[in-house]
């Protein structure tokens, strides 16, 4: 899955607004559905990797608020630091996934913006070049660093694969609710 994609549907926006409820979001930066649930409803967001100039760190962002509520519940239990004590034996898995990312996002980028930044803006250019998973920057004799369940879940889900996809599927059940409530306002969820 490289470059922009088609853009995302009246129909999607609709709904992507309604699951985000009220939370900060801007949904100029979305480039496209990652990953829809199976009521069809948009469950993953592909964003820009700018936002007003500045780098956006989020490739692939959870849009469903089930999931996105569960992960809230499994990270309060010590979720991150359980994937990241999962990921360490798996380090050059997550590595690959690392650099993959990078890739992904400076794909998002026409060749007339990476041209913009390597010449005009270096320290943006470097930020999107070097940023894995939400930005992070992997540091090769370092412990893995999680950040947040709900980047490493939208990127597992959009891209099909991920380092700790065993652990995810151990501890994440269903990735969908059960009666299609994602397509309801967040508040109803």
């Amino acid at each position: 899955m490289t470059g922009r994609g088609p853009s995302p549907s009246k129909r999607d926006i609709d709904i992507i607004s309604r699951q985000m409820g009220g939370r900060h979001f801007d949904p100029a930066f979305i480039v496209g559905v990652a990953r829809r649930c199976r009521w069809g409803a948009s469950q993953v967001l592909r964003c820009f990797p700018l936002r007003k100039g500045f780098p956006f760190p989020t490739t692939f962002w959870l849009s469903c608020p089930w999931l996105a509520r569960s992960l809230g519940t499994l990270e309060s239990q010590g979720g991150v630091s359980s994937l990241e004590d999962f990921l360490l034996p798996r380090r050059e898995g997550w590595r690959d996934f690392q650099l993959e990312h990078r890739i992904l996002r400076l794909s998002l980028l026409s060749f007339e913006e990476r041209r913009f930044l390597r010449l005009h803006r270096r320290h943006i250019w470097e930020v999107i070049r070097s940023g894995g998973v939400g930005g992070i920057r992997y540091v090769p004799a370092s412990r893995p660093t999680v950040k947040c369940l709900h980047l490493q879940v939208a990127s597992w889900l959009a891209l099909g694969r991920h380092p700790g996809a065993e652990w995810l599927r151990d501890n994440i059940p269903d990735i969908c609710c059960p009666d299609g409530r994602c397509l309801l306002n967040r508040a109803d969820t």
